[in-house]
């Protein structure tokens, strides 16, 4: 009773030191990014602890950090996003909608749309008088619905928050499936990715997050055209969430390609008329990004720091890395096994191995493959997590960009090398 009693206490300090944590990554956001650097990876570390003590003691000590990882996206949620203004292009996307136009074929600086500006938002959205849409149309969808309850910044965030809080369930879900404590979610919950990316800027990718674990919650590959339907949305709501889709399929089975395609046209049916624009503003992006030429893949943009890099190297990058990836992806259903561990060990290596090849300079798209950290014990995902907040840099004592970008990828590869290890150790795919 004594030891239980020092654990409830221990969590509730926790939560505590969580919540100091996260006011210093905010001084740091204002001040210093060394501090906002070293306090997001204590917070990790912190979560990490957490996931432990959880996992070893009773459900009071569970609930406690679970109610004090609510509090702290609470808080977040009415915070105003200071790491990323995405949230403001799909307010403005959802009323687009709302009022009738198309947002593949209009950017938001078109004077068609001059009635849907207002004072507080349409100043804030980036690339306004050149990008259309880049997002694909479960996400569209999702911005709709939200905007006809309310336009505010708030709500679109809660939102998010609202589906990163299904995700969580259905990955609850899967951990005492996989005979896992569940307590191991802190790992999660209190890790300062989500609730900065999430509940902090709103990103879409929580509503990735509850179709993709939403999936394997469902019945995953034993269930492969059920698990197809939440799958397809995650995958049109991220791209990202595409990678989930292999785990649903059995070798030479035709008929699920068939449904998620058919699937996939029906959602981008509203939005025809666009035609070829149905892409978005996906190409000026891959150029923006330094994808097209190579400087914004990390294993290019080494060799271009030392003279190597050249023209025809991005496409052919591009090219070995889709089959690459096609490769394994083919690999990990080369059984046709439909147990829930094998899918997710399967989607994992993929998610790991997109994420290592193409390097994104975007912390939150990291959010994909962390709940593999509580789901299977990889440490991979919890290292581009946890050292993606490197990416980040507002203030004058940050250190060079390429320098915080390889120790992000030192991180990441000695991670996958431990977790490829462990696997092979136990036999796993």
């Amino acid at each position: 009773m004594k030891a239980e009693s020092g654990a409830v206490l221990a969590a509730a300090g926790l939560v505590l030191v969580a919540f100091a944590l996260s006011g210093g990554m905010i001084l740091g956001r204002a001040t210093s990014d060394l501090l906002f650097y070293v306090c997001a990876a204590a917070q990790a570390a912190l979560a990490a602890f957490g996931a432990r003590l959880a996992a070893r003691h009773s459900a009071g000590v569970f609930a406690i950090l679970v109610l004090g990882a609510a509090v702290l996206r609470l808080a977040f949620v009415l915070q105003t996003p200071t790491l990323s203004g995405d949230v403001y292009r799909y307010i403005w996307d959802g009323r687009v909608i709302g009022a009738g136009f198309d947002p593949y074929l209009h950017v938001p600086a078109d004077p068609a749309l001059i009635a849907l500006r207002d004072s507080e938002q349409y100043g804030l959205i980036d690339k306004r008088d050149y990008a259309v849409t880049i997002y694909p149309p479960a996400a569209e969808a999702i911005f709709a619905l939200v905007t006809r309850f309310s336009s505010r910044v708030v709500a679109m965030k809660l939102a998010m928050v609202l589906f990163e809080a299904a995700a969580v369930l259905a990955l609850f879900a899967l951990m005492r499936r996989l005979g896992r404590p569940p307590g191991g979610l802190v790992a999660y919950l209190l890790h300062p990715a989500p609730i900065w990316e999430i509940a902090g800027n709103g990103h879409v990718d929580a509503a990735m997050l509850a179709f993709l674990y939403g999936a394997f919650a469902i019945g995953g590959a034993s269930r492969p055209f059920l698990a197809a339907i939440p799958m397809t949305l995650g995958a049109l709501t991220k791209p990202t969430g595409a990678l989930g889709l292999p785990a649903l399929w059995r070798p030479i089975q035709v008929a699920l390609p068939l449904f998620v395609l058919a699937m996939a046209s029906c959602l981008y049916l509203p939005f025809a008329a666009a035609g070829t624009g149905l892409i978005g503003f996906l190409p000026r992006y891959l150029e923006e990004q330094g994808l097209a030429s190579g400087e914004g893949v990390f294993w290019l943009a080494l060799l271009g720091k030392v003279g190597l890099l050249r023209p025809a190297m991005a496409p052919a990058f591009a090219a070995l890395t889709g089959l690459a990836l096609l490769a394994l992806a083919l690999w990990t259903r080369r059984r046709g096994a439909t147990d829930l561990g094998s899918g997710l060990r399967g989607t994992a290596l993929l998610l790991v191995a997109f994420l290592l090849a193409i390097t994104p300079t975007f912390p939150w798209y990291f959010l994909a493959a962390l709940p593999m950290t509580p789901l299977l014990g990889f440490w991979s995902p919890y290292a581009l997590a946890t050292g993606g907040f490197l990416l980040y840099g507002f203030q004058a004592d940050a250190p060079p960009f390429f320098g915080r970008w390889a120790l992000l990828m030192g991180l990441a590869v000695a991670g996958a090398i431990r977790d490829v290890t462990q696997g092979a150790r136990r036999g796993e795919t």
